[in-house]
Parts: C-alpha cells; structure tokens; sequence
C-alpha cells in the first residue's frame, strides 16, 4: 500500500502518537478493502486472519443466536478498529461483520499484527495498553447489557471485599506448567508472578465488589472465581477465572468501579497485584511488562467470549 495510508492511519485513536515512520511501515503492510451495503466481511465463527480499520462507511457486528436468527449488537464507524480480539488468541470471530453501507477497511493481517506487537519496543507497548483499553470498554458495554436485562439499578449489595491472609508462593514448577504461561520466556514470567503477594481463599469469599474500585488485579493459581452480576434476587454469571485468568483488572485500567463482582467457587489460591504493581507492570517496558500486558489481553478476549454466551441468551428471549 501507498504512503498515502497514512494520514488516514494518523487518525485512529489506537495509533495516535506513533511516530510517522512507524506508521509508513505499517500501512505498507496493509490492504485497502472495499464492501457494498449488505456484503459480509466476516462471519461468526470464522478463523481470525485479520484485523480492520474501519476508513469509511459502517459496519454491523451481529451474533447468531441458536436457532438461526441473529441480532445486531453494536455497529463499529469510521476511525473505529474491529477484530482485534479474535486476532490477538488466534481464534475465531466472535460475531459477524456486515457493511451496512459503502465501506472502507485497511486490514491488518493477524501475522503482520502479531509481529507489531511482539517486539521489545516503545511502539509494540503502546500498542498493547491502548488495545487493554479497548477490550475494557467493550467489555463494560457487555456488562452493562447484561445488568440492564436483570432490571437495572444500582448492584446488589453483596458481602464486601474480605481482608487477604497472604501465604509464600506457590512452587514455580506448577506455575509455569499452566497452559497460558507456556509460552513466556521463564525469566519474565517470574519476574511477573513474584510483583505481588499470594494468598488463599475459601469459598464464597468476595475478592471485588461491583460498584467499587478493586483492591487489586487478580491472578488465579489454583481453584476458580466466579464474575456475576446481581440485581435483587436474580444474578448471571458472566465469567469464570480459572488457573492462569486474570479478573479485577477493568478498575484499573480505566478509573471506574468493577462492573462486576468476583467471588470465590472453591477454595482459591490467587496473585494479588495491588495498584503500585499494576501500575509498574502495565505502565512499563521491561520483559515482565510484555508478559503481563498478553495476560491482560488474552483474559480480555477471553472475558469478551464467556460474555457473549448470556448476551446471546438474553437476545432469543426478547
């Protein structure tokens, strides 16, 4: 693609500060696609191969309900980024993609975006944390759906976030055979895992209360914490954080209360990163920084996913 992608990159949110050079390099890695009113881009379901900058026109992101209906969800519109979450686990769509009038993407391939955000560099960071900051939006507007079906109004209050009794670390050798941390050089994956403290939790203790700033971003070693959103006697579970999922991260990424409240199912050992560390660790560029930023990524995509599921039930029975 000709240099002159960039001006219309310059105006994306996710690329605003990066440098020119950098975004000549990366629009020459990028194809300039067109689509009618009606044409599908992409469908749910289908392997996540790339990513799009919406440049013109408006797009319909879908979910195809069981039973063969499908209901639009949300819309995405010029200097709008769509697929990005798909690309990031290697995945499938979550939802289809329909230009609802004349449209015009730059896309990104997912190897092309894989190789931007993989390096050691200022640029890949900062990628990183705005793409954090994305997924976190979207993931609220789930949530907010969600609570809006159960009646609306404030969160029912629950037991409020219990006192830690923090223990030693759990052996390394378990750690690192968790199916989400095989991939991490060992080095800066502990320099990740020892930037907090462990502690172990009984059932049904709540970890982060919705409406409330978290104490902390969380880790699960061992066990599994619920994500569940009440109104009066009714709640939806809208996640499940098991061994190597993160949860009470969104407080801190974006300044507002947790949309949701995180409970213990069993008995639950956890990494607690208060804000000092959360701070240093997403904020930095060290090898730790790069492994903490994926685990944030990767549970946000994977958040998005459990979310759709009650998203999709909520909308067959409307």
């Amino acid at each position: 693609m000709s240099e002159g992608a960039v001006a219309p990159l310059a105006a994306f949110d996710l690329l605003d500060g990066i440098a020119e050079e950098e975004l000549a390099a990366l629009a020459r890695t990028m194809r300039r696609r067109e689509f009618r009113a009606g044409q599908v881009i992409w469908r749910q379901g289908d392997a996540a191969a790339e990513l799009a900058f919406v440049v013109e026109g408006r797009v319909a992101i879908s979910l195809q309900l069981p039973g063969g209906a499908t209901v639009e969800v949300s819309s995405v519109g010029p200097g709008e980024l769509m697929g990005e979450m798909g690309v990031i686990d290697g995945g499938h769509r979550l939802a289809t993609a329909t230009a609802a009038a004349p449209t015009t993407v730059l896309a990104l391939s997912r190897a092309d975006f894989i190789a931007l955000v993989s390096r050691r560099h200022p640029t890949a960071f900062a990628l990183k944390r705005r793409i954090a900051r994305i997924g976190c939006a979207r993931l609220r507007g789930q949530y907010t759906t969600l609570a809006e079906s159960l009646g609306g109004g404030a969160a029912t209050e629950l037991a409020a976030a219990a006192e830690l009794e923090f223990r030693g670390p759990p052996d390394s050798r378990y750690v690192r055979r968790l199916a989400n941390f095989h991939a991490f050089d060992s080095l800066a994956l502990w320099g990740f895992l020892t930037a907090g403290r462990y502690a172990l939790c009984p059932p049904s203790r709540t970890l982060v209360a919705e409406g409330t700033t978290s104490p902390a971003c969380y880790l699960t070693i061992n066990g599994a914490v619920e994500k569940v959103i009440v109104r009066g006697g009714r709640r939806i579970r809208v996640g499940l954080a098991g061994p190597g999922l993160a949860f009470g991260y969104e407080s801190m990424i974006d300044g507002g209360p947790s949309p949701v409240t995180a409970i213990t199912r069993e008995r639950t050992l956890v990494l607690a990163l208060p804000t000092t560390a959360f701070e240093r660790l997403f904020h930095g560029e060290q090898p730790e920084s790069h492994v903490f930023l994926d685990v944030i990524q990767r549970d946000l995509v994977g958040s998005l996913r459990q979310a759709l599921r009650p998203h999709a039930r909520l909308a067959v029975s409307l």
